[in-house]
């Protein structure tokens, strides 16, 4: 149903927080710019390496514990996020919620610019670290004269302003203690906890696994972002195989869009990696268990990686997270149970895995 202007008519009475993220909230991202697995994404519900605002110790004591955690995360990749906390409309906007919602903000693995608050009803927006006046308040029959002053903040494009990225001398140091251009002499990459839904991705080929770093070379751009280039050597056979059949790469692009590179864990560097290929039926690869086969699909891989930290003694030591979507075409439906029983399980057409682990790179003027 609409009203006379033609918009949705909303009964906010019978709506609860689900209602709002999916009939109000993710509409609205979508306006402002941002859309899943773009490199203006958005996030949802994303876990923490650790609950408590102090990254590089595993128990923390005394430190503050997280107090919410918030539905989306709309970031610019290696510019700048902010997030949105979504609230049920029966339930008002109290200072509480607020707080709740910058706890997880602030926390240094997300280190959000802004938090936009609602229930349907009403948005509230503030800047992180400033909650006692919001920057934009409006009732939901104000959403589209609010549109703009909002798009004004927290567009894609204004994030990137944000960042006060800006054309700066060759020689400026990357930190405190650190030369303008950094070499990258070695370290150690290592995946913790991981999630799979697919057989193409196993668990067990991951948990556990250390990869040396051999390489590589940190440097400041010309538009001011830090770039980090990371080469990772080798792993193990089944490993190798499985990464070579993805097409995913041994050496990575990372992006800052901090002016240094942190030397205090209460507030790390936030580095971004996205990379996205592709494989078409019939290439040939190397398949885990397989050898070299012809590809009876096609495969898609898109992959997202965070790496948190801040640099101590010579060494950038800290978090990381991984976020891969995997996309299987073209699949002959008389070979799919017979590639099914040699993987172990179902190869659906979209599947996803996640996890987290921790590294430590060595760093060399």
């Amino acid at each position: 149903m609409t009203d006379a202007a033609g918009r949705l008519a909303l009964n906010f009475d019978v709506m609860n927080e689900t209602d709002v993220r999916e009939i109000i909230v993710r509409p609205l991202l979508h306006r402002l710019g941002y859309s899943h697995g773009s490199e203006a994404n958005i996030r949802t519900e994303v876990s923490l390496k650790y609950p408590s605002a102090f990254l590089g110790r595993k128990k923390p004591g005394k430190d503050p514990a997280l107090a919410g955690r918030a539905d989306y995360i709309c970031e610019v990749i290696s510019y700048g996020r902010w997030v949105v906390e979504v609230k049920p409309p029966s339930e008002a906007i109290t200072t509480d919620a607020v707080q709740r919602a910058h706890t997880y903000a602030a926390h240094p693995e997300i280190g959000a610019a802004f938090i936009l608050v609602t229930n349907g009803r009403r948005f509230e927006l503030y800047r992180t670290g400033a909650l006692d006046t919001p920057l934009l308040a409006f009732d939901h029959d104000q959403l589209e004269q609010s549109l703009l002053p909002l798009f004004n903040i927290v567009s894609p494009d204004a994030i990137k302003k944000l960042s006060n990225l800006v054309r700066v001398d060759a020689g400026k140091p990357l930190g405190r203690n650190l030369a303008s251009k950094l070499a990258i002499v070695g370290g150690q990459i290592t995946y913790e906890e991981h999630a799979s839904d697919t057989p193409l991705v196993p668990r067990e080929a991951i948990e556990g696994l250390q990869l040396p770093v051999v390489g590589g070379k940190v440097e400041r751009q010309e538009d001011g972002r830090i770039y980090a280039y990371v080469e990772i050597g080798k792993a193990a056979a089944m490993f190798r195989e499985l990464t070579e059949m993805m097409g995913a790469a041994d050496d990575y692009d990372f992006y800052s869009a901090d002016e240094y590179i942190s030397t205090d864990p209460a507030s790390p560097t936030i580095f971004q990696n996205l990379y996205e290929n592709s494989t078409p039926p019939g290439a040939r690869v190397r398949a885990p268990g397989m050898g070299e086969v012809a590809m009876p699909f096609g495969f898609g891989l898109k992959a997202y990686t965070q790496a948190v930290g801040y640099v101590d003694a010579g060494v950038f030591r800290g978090t990381m997270r991984l976020d891969y979507e995997v996309t299987v075409t073209g699949l002959n439906p008389m070979l799919r149970p017979l590639l099914e029983a040699q993987l172990g399980g179902r190869i659906p057409a979209h599947s996803s895995f996640s996890g987290v682990g921790s590294f430590e790179v060595k760093l060399s003027d």
